[in-house]
């Protein structure tokens, strides 16, 4: 049961593109709380990590301020903040039903089946298989542009993100495995290839800083999967450089491959059209716009960074590193004993992602992930509510 509800909740699926599951399974654990509750079955008690939901509740508050002062009624960010809290608070319920009195070794054993999961899906819709696609395809937001594209690809995962957030995610829940797997070696290498192949399908971002995961953190012992893996890209590039998703897939590896002295068609529209230096008042202070009133980001940049700063001026964006460095650290101290090279490799990994589009706070599912590995630990402050004597 622990699989399945870890599988929606990570990964939150909208079936036929409004079922959000991240919500169902979520409520439907807060209920089940509750009956026991009533029939005083669930006696250990409820563990609320108060200093968590205190940064969550402040980053709140000070989202606000910038929209407030500028008087712009650009409240998107406040809302999405207070989506990501309603998230981690569902997500609290889950690791205390399911989680609090199992060794971390069973959300581990959990990810594993997700992997696996989400590999049988990517792969079997990549066969062609119709009901495949459009089970993949149905659990998405709607993105009828792509479908039947050359992107259409990235759409074949078990999950309401798509393209860059799940790319990161992926990423994200890449570097967690390997930091995990160099302490404990109990995650086989298969399940690296398998997280290697679906997250090729999530997006080049996944392809080209996977590198750096697996450099931190190599294992000898990995090398079979990563020649299969490394095998297989050479193999599509080579042979089949004109269909329209390896094209697509491995545009970089193809650009060096025939040098053609290009990266990738995203990095170069990246630095063309996206990036630009803000004025000195917008750095300071920003202009209290996310979203522009007459539509689409403000700025028209994808950028977290400048996005953020346009904003709520440099303060602003600290503060969404700081809240991001926050749950880095509360993982770092949970899982790894304060290891620095994972807090440090985790943000400047994040920093980099946060040139092309938002990763510092955005409530995607690589931070509901990244706040949902913090639980799992006793670090910072914790209280237990309606326990039940023995």
């Amino acid at each position: 049961m622990s699989a399945l509800v870890n599988l929606f909740y990570i990964y939150d699926p909208w079936l036929f593109h409004f079922f959000r599951m991240a919500l169902f399974v979520g409520v439907i654990t807060v209920f089940w709380i509750l009956y026991k509750k009533i029939k005083g079955e669930f006696q250990q008690g409820i563990i609320l990590p108060v200093d968590s939901l205190g940064v969550v509740l402040g980053l709140i508050v000070i989202s606000v301020i910038p929209a407030l002062v500028y008087g712009t009624s650009d409240f998107s960010v406040t809302l999405m903040y207070i989506k990501g809290l309603l998230l981690f608070g569902l997500g609290v319920a889950i690791y205390n039903v399911f989680y609090v009195k199992q060794p971390p070794e069973k959300l581990i054993s959990d990810f594993k089946i997700g992997i696996s999961v989400q590999a049988i899906i990517g792969f079997l819709a990549l066969l062609g298989i119709p009901f495949m696609i459009d089970f993949a395809l149905s659990s998405n937001i709607v993105l009828p542009r792509f479908y039947g594209s050359e992107q259409e690809y990235r759409l074949y995962n078990l999950t309401s993100s798509a393209f860059f957030q799940l790319s990161i995610f992926y990423l994200m829940l890449l570097h967690f495995l390997l930091a995990y797997n160099a302490k404990h070696n109990t995650i086989n290498s298969v399940f690296l290839f398998l997280l290697l192949f679906i997250g090729l399908i999530s997006g080049r971002t996944f392809l080209a800083l996977s590198v750096v995961s697996i450099l931190i953190y190599f294992k000898w012992r990995y090398i079979p999967s990563l020649l299969l893996f490394a095998g297989i890209c050479l193999f599509l590039a080579f042979n089949y450089p004109e269909h329209k998703y390896v094209a697509h897939a491995l545009e970089p590896l193809i650009n060096i491959i025939h040098g053609t002295g290009h990266i990738s068609s995203s990095t170069e529209t990246l630095v063309q059209k996206h990036l630009f230096m803000p004025e000195l008042k917008q750095i300071l202070w920003g202009d209290g716009y996310y979203y522009a009133p007459e539509g689409g980001y403000y700025g028209g940049t994808d950028s977290g960074f400048i996005r953020q700063v346009l904003y709520g001026g440099i303060g602003y964006l600290i503060v969404c590193f700081a809240f991001t460095a926050y749950f880095v650290f509360r993982i770092a101290q949970n899982w790894f004993e304060g290891s620095w090279k994972f807090i440090l490799s985790t943000l400047v990994i994040l920093s980099v992602l946060n040139v092309k589009a938002d990763t510092y706070a955005f409530p995607g599912i690589m931070m509901v992930l990244l706040m949902f590995l913090s639980l799992f630990g006793n670090a910072g402050k914790r209280i237990t509510l309606f326990r039940l004597q023995e």
